[in-house]
């Protein structure tokens, strides 16, 4: 009896023995843990490019303050005579100054007062050319009227020369604008343009018709009968 009963039991836990290894399959590993990867999002930071808009073409309000200054008011501001010239009148040209600054011979201090019909008493060489250290200054309470000889570069600010002639008319304050012009003044600029400005006349020599270029000649003037 005895050994029946040992012999069922190791027939059971054979059984179950079997049982177990046929339910396990070969080469599986145990319940594999889920590696969660994170993603690494990588923000881009995005960096807006300020563009400031571009500054709108305007005139150089230093230098058109330099007329109706009078000589001693210009020695201040701009410094002392280096040279000065003939040409109807007489352009006086300082170290720090933009261009050819005029005035009438009769606004000249000689020192003394002039006999009718006299001449002007201008100081000159041998060669009947003016001695600019020796040109009288004018007289104290005469203004300056006239600027020449200013290049563009120096009377427009903002400009990316060459820029078409016609953005001129842009500036505030701009009006009576002309174009192009042949023939006038001087002979070494092809055309000639111009508009006024607060009372003052703009003139611009220049040889390309339509574009500005840097180097094209300004002359700046009060015309008689402006306050």
């Amino acid at each position: 009896m005895k050994t029946r009963l040992i012999s069922a039991l190791l027939a059971c836990m054979m059984l179950a023995s079997l049982t177990a290894c046929a339910n396990e399959e070969p080469g599986k590993t145990p319940d594999e843990s889920t590696v969660q990867t994170t993603e690494n999002v990588t923000t881009e930071e995005t960096t807006e490019e300020t563009t400031e808009p571009a500054a709108e073409l305007a005139l150089n309000e230093d230098l058109l303050s330099d007329i109706g200054l009078t000589y001693p008011q210009l020695v201040e501001k701009r410094g002392e005579k280096i040279d000065a010239v003939g040409r109807e009148g007489v352009h006086f040209y300082f170290q720090n100054g933009y261009g050819a600054y005029a005035w009438g011979y009769a606004d000249l201090d000689y020192g003394r007062e002039l006999a009718d019909g006299e001449s002007f008493p201008i100081p000159r060489d041998e060669n009947n050319q003016f001695i600019p250290e020796k040109i009288p200054s004018p007289k104290q309470d005469i203004s300056c009227w006239n600027i020449s000889q200013i290049d563009a570069k120096d009377l427009f600010l903002n400009g990316s020369f060459p820029f078409n002639i016609s953005n001129i008319e842009n500036i505030k304050g701009v009006e009576d604008c002309s174009y192009a012009d042949e023939g006038l003044f001087y002979n070494y600029y092809s055309y000639c343009s111009g508009f006024s400005y607060n009372g003052l006349r703009i003139i611009i020599d220049h040889n390309d018709k339509e574009q500005l270029e840097a180097d094209a000649r300004i002359t700046v003037y009060k015309p008689f009968g402006n306050n």
